[in-house]
């Protein structure tokens, strides 16, 4: 868990460094925002199958 925090706060800071148009940076947010809700979708559906 840790790593992937520290895995996001790299690319956000990777991301934040490279200048891009606020269109793009709306679609990047929109990306992360659905790549996090599928890993928390994910570790729920695992907690679920271990508790079963």
């Amino acid at each position: 868990m840790e790593k992937v925090q520290y895995l996001t706060r790299s690319a956000l800071r990777r991301a934040s460094t490279i200048e891009v148009n606020p269109q793009s940076r709306q679609r990047l947010r929109d990306l992360f925002v659905n790549f996090f809700l599928i890993l928390i979708c994910l570790l729920l559906i695992c907690i679920i199958v271990m508790l079963l």
